[in-house]
């Protein structure tokens, strides 16, 4: 007898997905196994912060390493791909205030909703293996490193001049800093000093600029180098009639001893010539 196919007009995603996603929790499709004989590989992209709903933006970054990750499955690798919140920040909070709703109630009724929107989006995450950034089993394990780089002195407190959002009440990147205005909120962002905490990466500023045996696009490599920024400081000349100064800096202090080698000339003569420097 012959077999008839039924032909489907329409697809309606409401009464046919949810019945294979949770075929998928019941078999443990996604869940990656903490052995296996097949290669590892681990693929972890950014978590999304909890101040909202999952939107297409979110989507447009997270659909790649999704796809990504279900190919390897496929050729035969034991893959975890894992997700969780980037909970423990000022978009959260500034939410949560906007609302007058405290930050701990709105977050977790935000991830919970994210949390859906994943799974129905049918996404090949291992949800057990969850991070959520807000909880103490997870900064714990911050603070324990920040105590040892503490006591290895590489973390040392001092003032510098930040970036400040006075609506945000925080301190933003450069890269946060668009126009002249917070990216976040559209507000005028001001120069502030503030004490705050460094980490000594200048110690490790040549061995992160050896990129030998690192598969990394010249792109990345320009950005890191960029990032970076070492320098071996400079040498500043500024002839002055019956007198010449020489001073060495590092870059840090270039800019206030360039001012200050400047006042010093002015003042000691009236017949000055212009002033050159030469870097190194």
């Amino acid at each position: 007898m012959a077999v008839v196919k039924q032909r489907i007009d329409r697809y309606d995603p409401a009464s046919i997905e949810p019945k294979w996603q949770d075929e998928w929790v019941r078999s443990g499709l996604h869940d990656t196994p903490d052995e296996s004989d097949k290669p590892n590989f681990y693929f972890l992209t950014m978590f999304p912060y909890p101040s909202g709903d999952i939107h297409v933006g979110h989507w447009y970054a997270f659909a790649p390493p999704d796809a990504a990750a279900r190919f390897l499955r496929m050729r035969g690798n034991n893959v975890l791909f894992p997700m969780g919140f980037d909970a423990f920040g000022i978009n959260a909070e500034n939410a949560a205030i906007d609302r007058k709703i405290h930050p701990a109630v709105w977050t977790e009724k935000n991830m919970a909703h994210m949390r859906d929107q994943f799974k129905r989006m049918g996404t090949a995450i291992d949800w057990r293996r969850e991070v959520i950034t807000c909880y103490p089993e997870y900064y714990k394990w911050n603070q324990w490193m920040f105590l040892k780089f503490f006591e290895k002195g590489l973390a040392y407190r001092g003032d510098a001049p930040v970036n400040w959002c006075p609506r945000d009440e925080t301190v933003l990147a450069n890269e946060q800093v668009i126009a002249g205005k917070c990216e976040r909120c559209d507000t005028a962002v001001v120069k502030r000093q503030m004490t705050q905490w460094f980490y000594r990466i200048t110690r490790y500023a040549d061995e992160l600029l050896k990129f030998e045996g690192l598969d990394w696009p010249e792109r990345v490599r320009v950005l890191q180098t960029n990032w970076i920024g070492r320098s071996e400081g400079a040498e500043i000349t500024f002839p002055v009639e019956d007198h010449g100064f020489t001073e060495e800096t590092s870059w840090a202090d270039e800019y206030k001893r360039i001012l200050k080698l400047f006042e010093i000339n002015l003042r000691q003569s009236p017949n000055r010539s212009a002033g050159s420097a030469v870097t190194r």
